[in-house]
């Protein structure tokens, strides 16, 4: 069965055409950056297609981006070249890229289990500066979805992972390096975006 990886290698295109679709920008994005620093610099962590870096772009902020499907990071270079991407897991060390003053994860943790939730907080502890926002967008729910978690595209099955998570599971396994502050607008049910400040 196919992964993770596998699963954004092959839909790459499809979340490249929803996600730079104008009427697909999340409320929270404008309301997060708002909080930081003019022309702070920005990690988008999973960035998938590049979508939300072109608009932290537009903004005045300086972007990088980091995702594990080498193709959504190819389709991310040709809508952004000016914009640096790097490939990677958000589970293992990303520090090369540098410090930063926000870090925003949209659904990036949705493939992460419970028990990989706090070594992913230490990671963008490394990254993000003290005083720094994080923003988080998670599905409501607890544990993986299954209904969710599978896929069959053209006769081959992914399994993506798809994994719930509550706030009280974010804030029990990023330990005393975050502190929560509050939820942002979202526009998709089901879905809480949640901003968190690193100590």
């Amino acid at each position: 069965m196919n992964g993770i990886q596998e699963y954004y290698d092959r839909t790459a295109k499809e979340w490249a055409e929803q996600g730079y679709a104008e009427e697909s920008e999340e409320p929270c994005l404008r309301e997060f950056t708002a909080l930081l620093p003019p022309g702070g610099r920005i990690l988008d962590l999973c960035c998938g297609t590049g979508y939300d870096c072109q608009r932290y772009h537009a903004l005045g902020f300086e972007v990088v981006g980091l995702d594990l499907s080498e193709e959504c990071l190819r389709i991310a270079r040709t809508h952004n070249p000016g914009l640096p991407f790097y490939q990677g897991d958000l589970l293992e060390d990303y520090s090369h890229i540098g410090p930063v003053d926000g870090i925003s994860v949209f659904a990036g943790l949705i493939h992460i289990e419970n028990s990989d939730l706090p070594a992913a907080f230490a990671q963008m502890a490394q990254v993000l500066r003290p005083g720094g926002l994080l923003l988080a967008a998670v599905r409501e729910g607890s544990g993986k979805i299954d209904s969710l978690s599978i896929r069959e595209i053209d006769g081959k099955t992914y399994d993506r992972n798809f994994i719930g998570h509550t706030l009280e599971e974010l804030t029990a396994a990023m330990g005393s390096e975050f502190s929560y502050l509050r939820e942002l607008s979202s526009s998709m049910p089901v879905w809480h975006a949640y901003l968190f400040r690193r100590k």
